[in-house]
This record gives C-alpha cells, sequence and structure tokens, in this order.
C-alpha cells in the first residue's frame, strides 16, 4: 500500500490529540495487547448498569456495580469526548495511572466512541497508523446477530495491513473464540457502507440491532460517523449532517442516490481515498453538521 495512506492516520482530530499529556501516554507499554488490554481496564460500558452483571465479570475484572458512587452519571460519555478530557478524567479517579484490573469506582463511564478513540490517540502518539471505524460488531462468533459499535484498525508494519481491534471490553482479554480482540477477523464487523448497501440493493442476509427506531436510518448515522471518522474527524454520536436533521425519510431518491455513492467509496477507503477527500471538500452537505441538543433547543424555542 502506499505509505501516503497510513501516513494520514498518524495524523490526530481535536478528538484524538493527546496535548501535554503526550509523554504520559509514552510511558504507556508499546506492543499492542498491551495497551489495549490497559484501555479496557479504565473503562466500564454504561449498560454494565442497567444490566444484572455476571458475578465473573464483578469478581475478575470490575468489583461491585453497586459500589459505583449514585451522584455520578451512568453514562459519561457527554463529559469524555475528546482523548484530552478521558485521560483527564482516568487519572483524577486515580492518580496512579492506567493500571491494571481497576475497581469500578475509578473507572469513567463511556462507550464504544470513546473507547476507540482513546486507543486512536495512544497509538498515533506511539507513531502507529491508527484509525476509529463505526460500523456495526457480532458479539458472538455465529454471525447471528450485529449491533451498533466502534472499533479500530492499525497499521502492522511488519505484516503490510490493517488489523480490526475491538477495545471495549467485552471480550474479557481472552481468545474466547481462538483469536484475538486486537486482531479480529473480518467477518466480526459489518462496515457502515456495507450495511448501508446492503439494505438499499436488499442484499444484506445480517440481522443488524440499532437504537434507532429506523433500520434505514440508524445505519445512515453510522455511515456518516465512519465517514468522519476516515476523514480523521471521529464526530460525536449526535453529531449528524444538517441537511438530515428531519430524517432520512424526507430525502428524495436523488439524494439517497448520493448516499450510495459516498457508501460505495467508503466500501474501499484507501482505494478511493482521493475521491472521498474530493467529495468532502465540494459536497457541504457532508461536512456541515448539528447535532440532537440543538435540534431540541431548536425545536422547543424557535430557531435563531
Amino acid at each position: 500500500m502506499n505509505k501516503t495512506i497510513y501516513q494520514r492516520y498518524l495524523k490526530t482530530s481535536i478528538y484524538t490529540y493527546v496535548g501535554l499529556y503526550k509523554n504520559f501516554v509514552l510511558s504507556l507499554p508499546d506492543d499492542i495487547p498491551s495497551i489495549g488490554m490497559l484501555v479496557c481496564g479504565q473503562i466500564t460500558h454504561p449498560s454494565m448498569y442497567f444490566t444484572d452483571p455476571s458475578p465473573y465479570l464483578e469478581d475478575t475484572y470490575f468489583g461491585k456495580f453497586a459500589s459505583y458512587p449514585k451522584y455520578r452519571f451512568k453514562n459519561e460519555d457527554e463529559l469524555y469526548i475528546t482523548a484530552v478530557s478521558m485521560i483527564a478524567g482516568i487519572l483524577r479517579l486515580d492518580e496512579t495511572g492506567f493500571t491494571k484490573n481497576k475497581d469500578v469506582t475509578k473507572r469513567i463511564t463511556v462507550s464504544c466512541r470513546q473507547a476507540s478513540i482513546l486507543f486512536s490517540a495512544i497509538l498515533k502518539a506511539k507513531g502507529i497508523p491508527c484509525r476509529s471505524r463505526a460500523g456495526f460488531m457480532d458479539f458472538g462468533d455465529a454471525g447471528d446477530s450485529y449491533m451498533e459499535h466502534w472499533v479500530n484498525e492499525y497499521w502492522d508494519f511488519h505484516e503490510n495491513r490493517w488489523v480490526l481491534a475491538d477495545v471495549d471490553g467485552y471480550y474479557e482479554y481472552e481468545q474466547r473464540f481462538g483469536y484475538s480482540q486486537f486482531d479480529l477477523p473480518r467477518r466480526k464487523f459489518v462496515t457502515a457502507s456495507e450495511a448501508w448497501l446492503g439494505l438499499r440493493r436488499n442484499t444484506l442476509n445480517k440481522k443488524l440491532d440499532v437504537f434507532s427506531p429506523n433500520l434505514l436510518e440508524g445505519v445512515c448515522e453510522y455511515l456518516f460517523m465512519d465517514f468522519h471518522a476516515l476523514m480523521n474527524n471521529e464526530i460525536f454520536y449526535s453529531y449528524q449532517p444538517l441537511y438530515l436533521r428531519d430524517g432520512i425519510q424526507t430525502r428524495n431518491e436523488c439524494e439517497l442516490r448520493e448516499l450510495d455513492y459516498l457508501a460505495e467509496l467508503l466500501a474501499e477507503p484507501d482505494k478511493n481515498m482521493e475521491q472521498i477527500e474530493h467529495l468532502q471538500a465540494v459536497n457541504e452537505k457532508l461536512s456541515v453538521l448539528t447535532n440532537n441538543t440543538q435540534n431540541i433547543y431548536y425545536d422547543t424555542f424557535g430557531s435563531r
């Protein structure tokens, strides 16, 4: 592969810039599994607090979830949007640093996007090309269902390939299925572009679980998040194109075909990077964003 492709993912965004924490990040281990396990060890996922965690998880990895302070949010995503804020939050709770087997009271509670960004930020700081990807993950091993998820791809210089990794912690650091969570088989992850084109062409043979009440709407959100992540702009969940604030159902077929074209390019991002960058530059609909909080404000109080 042309090295300019993976070198672009050494660059940082506002989300993956580590700033004054650079020396701290460089002091962390250099091998991928150790970095991945440390990231897993600093976070809990919000869903853990709304389910009944197994005694095995509590005893082995997290500690008792009942000990989590009642005054803290059980979803801290909006507090920790950037890598800098996450590192600061982790060190505030435990000044000894990124340590293993932390109790839940010393972890930040964030979801997969934040875990992916923190991993990307650490690898970029260490000179390892890395990019976040938004799509759908098979958390089992049978391909029965794919859930909304963010993962990472890091560049392996020895094997000359992008390696798929998941640092959200659900694999318990183990090779339960015969492979590592830091080198996952491609079948585990459905990209947003594959999901979009499969739905549009009625060729998708995988079950997708999305939080949106409309499947195409939910996939469209991930299509834009993946597009921006590939552009080194790992937007937050609520950030979406302004022209889609009224929903995908209001778009005509011509506009849907524009999204088909975007998805086709994203299906092979390294091959199509020049066209993707050109599309971003000339089509403002793809780059002018709003967020759900603004939409609620405008709907309630009227536009400015």
